[in-house]
């Protein structure tokens, strides 16, 4: 099962009347796991009520190194772009984000703004940003393989080859490399992991081979390894990576 993370952020745009305090608005749940294909509900509770006349409570998105992306305007309008599975209830001090149907893009933060007066003023606040949480069960990462250089291939007497892996879950997994289908543990450079914004993984490992055993490889290949897990491979042909 595949499952994404969506993690809100409150943000208020306070314009309310008959309130000598300023508003405030919280979201819930801070942080949401989903399956592909579920329905999310995300609710925003303002602590002040929002002018009927006005219905001002929008919902944002914000995907990392992107700016807020306006999704919903006036409680339920859908913005320009915005896909229909997203749509937005509520009154008075309550309100909702609904997602039907989950997809993987939809994983971001989300943020609600809701508009009142106070004292003819406009006043912005913004809640604590909360962790990200980590994603449940097993995530298999990626593997990418970058082969040696033609000019290291053709000018030196020795190659390296770079095993990327990304997007995986818990951080306990492992990379190796086959040479010629038999383990190869010399010339074997690993790193650390690396946690990502999305609460998943990423690793790297290198391996240096003599020139003339890249050349005779049948295969050379990266493989991640997770107690429990079926091993994901990656495999390169030298004979290819030298056309």
């Amino acid at each position: 099962m595949t499952l994404i993370t969506i993690l809100i952020w409150t943000l208020t745009c306070c314009c309310f009347t008959g309130s000598d305090g300023n508003p405030s608005v919280t979201q819930s749940p801070a942080v949401k796991s989903a399956a592909l294909g579920e329905t999310v509900s995300l609710s925003c509770s303002a602590s002040e009520g929002v002018d009927d006349d006005l219905s001002c409570v929008d919902w944002y998105q914000q995907k990392p190194e992107q700016p807020p992306k306006n999704l919903i305007y006036y409680v339920k309008k859908l913005q320009s772009g915005t896909p229909a599975r997203f749509s937005g209830s509520g009154s008075g001090s309550a309100f909702t984000l609904t997602i039907s149907g989950v997809q993987a893009e939809d994983a971001a933060v989300y943020y609600c703004m809701s508009g009142h007066v106070v004292n003819v003023a406009w006043v912005l606040t913004a809640a604590s940003f909360l962790p990200l949480s980590p994603p449940v069960g097993v995530l298999r990462p990626t593997l990418t393989v970058l082969p040696p250089s033609k000019e290291q291939q053709q000018q030196q007497s020795s190659v390296t080859l770079v095993c990327l892996a990304s997007g995986g879950f818990p951080s306990t997994w492992t990379l190796g490399w086959k040479v010629g289908g038999s383990s190869r543990s010399s010339g074997v450079s690993s790193s650390l992991e690396v946690l990502g914004g999305d609460g998943r993984y990423s690793w790297s490992s290198t391996l240096s081979l003599p020139a003339d055993q890249w050349r005779k490889a049948g295969s050379v290949s990266c493989e991640a390894n997770q107690s429990g897990q079926s091993p994901v491979t990656q495999t390169l042909e030298p004979d290819r990576c030298s056309e």
